[in-house]
């Protein structure tokens, strides 16, 4: 058989020419499909970067629409217009105008210069494109973004309106502008590589049905590779279109010829074998050290991979190999990462899911994987990471060991929870000011009612003495709308104050200062008052705030005692969780009626005389300033505890 080989030097030669070509096709269409992937994969990213953009700019556009909307009084008046319309401005970059379109007839604009042409609008009965849109906002009575049209003060900008409703009746729009240019440098398309690809985007013509495109570029899409992506807040298509057609065939002519000329030299490489029988070993050495230099080039690009590359058991999830970059993302040293295995580092929280898709890739029910995950460093802290996982080896189709990738995203976490609990304090500050817009107009409504009954009254009065009785009662009305004033102006102060002064301060010696200004009252009531909290406990605060944190609770808890018992207050500090405790043994609260109003204005939860239902409301807002919290833990006829917890 050798015989035979060695006399048919070019018919091996020929056949193994064949063969390789045939390996190289199949190696050729992979790196095609991979190719193919990995741009469909770039475009989605891009494209849906920018999708989310425009999402995120709606968004805020919304947010901004519903506060100026809040301008708006039970009398369907705006109030402080230009004020708060400023104030939009000026936090959303995306945001270039706003109007308030009463009845659908624009009578606000902010600038007022720059969009004057536009008052006196009538967009209801305008023309059919411009009328039919916003009839659909009032219709689906959601926000809805018009345009790209053409402005009556002439500019291409897109308009979101939000319908807007009072005693559930139609009053109009609370509307906003947006220049297309912004929104098109606010979507980041401007930032995009147009070398590579270009966007467009279009919408459906809602009177003739017919797809209108809006970018400068060229709609050719015949023959290009495209992806496209809606924008459902405006009803939009966005493509994303490549510029050259045959991007994917340019990059594997590379890997064809590559292929071609490779199974030429191995069918001559046979060919030359068999002739030359005695040139063999000198051959093989030549290949052994180009494996050696392939194998020192691959050593190099995994240690100096900017990503964390390990080898692991799959049996045992023991690590066998990890390049310097992976101890440095999870925080530990080769050795003591050799020592270990990837559930020790793995976080309590996500190592079920991570020994489940593990099960999937020995059960061959996977060969790969890609999740998020945190790790555990060896100080403690948490370690977000792109983790992807494939099989590596194989033995009688059980995996023996797997590789595992993993690149650094905590900072992106982070990001994202910045972002978070920006939108949470968003929501919560609008929530705060539809309560505090309730408490004005409910409180300052039943003085005014007052004020007009006895004025009815008054002017009715046939005598002297029921004119003098009116005029008395109209004095005590005016002191008590004086009073009213006067809180609702010590609330905005607190809400509006947001450059206190913080400082590094003792919480025992605040105590103990607040102690002695109560004494009197302490003594009058023989009660007992323990300070549990140590003299090394310094938090950052503003010092009037915890002055008056630490008296009211604590006069509260004397005021409130119960009448068959000495008081008796503890107040302790738990240094783990940055919380005072304020705990009382008097009459207590009933917290399953009143939690909801606990810290309301004017609420009050027993028939003391003194009571005002204005302490505990400003205390809250006071804590809340400083980014704090409190939490209520109550029995009725037992005691209260407050916890407030510091910043």
């Amino acid at each position: 058989m050798s015989l035979w080989f060695l006399k048919r030097p070019k018919t091996i030669g020929t056949i193994v020419f064949f063969v390789m070509l045939t390996i190289a096709g199949i190696a050729v269409k992979l790196r095609y499909e991979v190719i193919k992937e990995n741009e469909e994969r770039e475009m989605s990213n891009t494209i849906n970067i920018v999708r989310q953009n425009f999402e995120e700019v709606f968004k805020n556009c919304y947010t901004s629409a519903l506060t100026l909307a809040m301008t708006i009084n039970d009398k369907g008046i705006p109030e402080n217009f230009d004020k708060i319309s400023q104030q939009l401005l000026n936090k959303n970059e995306s945001i270039d105008a706003v109007q308030l379109v009463p009845n659908g007839v624009i009578k606000y604009v902010y600038p007022f210069e720059e969009n004057k042409a536009a008052l006196n609008y009538d967009i209801l009965n305008a023309n059919s494109s411009v009328s039919y849109e916003a009839k659909k906002s009032i219709k689906s009575k959601i926000m809805f973004f018009a345009g790209p049209f053409q402005l009556k003060q002439g500019r291409i900008a897109v308009i979101g309106r939000l319908p807007v409703y009072k005693n559930n009746k139609f009053w109009g729009f609370s509307a906003v502008i947006i220049k297309l240019e912004t929104l098109l440098k606010q979507s980041g398309i401007k930032s995009i590589d147009i070398s590579k690809y270009y966007f467009q985007f279009s919408k459906k013509n809602p009177i003739t049905n017919k797809e209108e495109f809006f970018l400068p570029e060229k709609m050719d899409i015949q023959n290009k590779h495209y992806q496209i992506v809606s924008i459902p807040d405006v009803d939009w298509k966005l493509y994303l279109i490549h510029r050259n057609k045959n991007v994917i065939i340019e990059q594997i002519y590379t890997s064809l010829f590559l292929g071609i000329f490779l199974a030429l030299i191995s069918g001559l490489w046979i060919y030359s074998i068999l002739k030359k029988p005695a040139e063999l070993q000198q051959l093989i050495e030549k290949q052994t050290r180009k494996i050696l230099k392939r194998e020192t080039e691959f050593r190099a690009i995994f240690n100096q991979a900017p990503v964390g590359i390990a080898k692991i058991d799959t049996m045992t999830g023991k690590f066998i190999t990890v390049n310097d970059e992976y101890g440095k993302i999870v925080g530990y040293s080769t050795e003591e990462l050799l020592n270990t295995d990837f559930q020790s580092i793995t976080h309590s929280s996500d190592l079920e899911l991570d020994i489940q898709m593990m099960s999937d890739l020995k059960n061959g029910l996977v060969n790969d994987f890609h999740i998020e995950k945190r790790y555990i460093n060896k100080s403690g802290n948490i370690v977000w990471v792109n983790l992807f996982v494939a099989t590596l080896w194989k033995k009688q189709n059980i995996i023996i060991n797997h590789i595992a990738i993993v690149e650094d995203i905590t900072e992106k976490k982070k990001a994202e929870e910045e972002l978070n609990q920006s939108f949470m304090l968003v929501s919560e500050q609008n929530k705060r000011l539809l309560n505090f817009s309730y408490i004005v107009s409910h409180n300052l409504r039943s003085h005014t009612s007052n004020i007009q009954l006895i004025a009815d009254l008054l002017e009715n009065s046939k005598s002297k003495d029921e004119q003098d009785e009116m005029i008395t009662l109209l004095k005590k009305v005016s002191q008590s709308l004086d009073e009213t004033m006067r809180n609702l102006n010590e609330v905005v102060n607190i809400r509006n104050n947001i450059n206190l002064k913080i400082e590094n301060l003792n919480l025992n010696n605040f105590i103990e200062n607040t102690l002695s200004l109560l004494k009197p009252q302490i003594e009058n009531k023989s009660a007992i008052v323990e300070n549990n909290a140590s003299d090394d406990i310094f938090i950052e605060y503003n010092r009037a705030y915890l002055e008056s944190i630490l008296y009211n609770f604590i006069s509260n808890a004397l005021r409130y005692s119960h009448p068959d018992r000495n008081p008796i207050i503890t107040l302790s500090f738990n240094k783990n969780e940055k919380s005072l405790s304020i705990k009382d043994n008097g009459i207590g609260i009933d917290l399953k009626r009143n939690k909801e109003d606990l810290f309301g204005m004017y609420k009050t939860f027993n028939n003391n005389p003194d009571a005002k239902g204005l302490g505990l409301f400003l205390t809250k807002n006071q804590i809340d300033a400083m980014g704090g919290k409190i939490e209520t833990e109550s029995e009725l006829g037992i005691g209260t505890n407050f916890i407030i917890y510091f910043k």
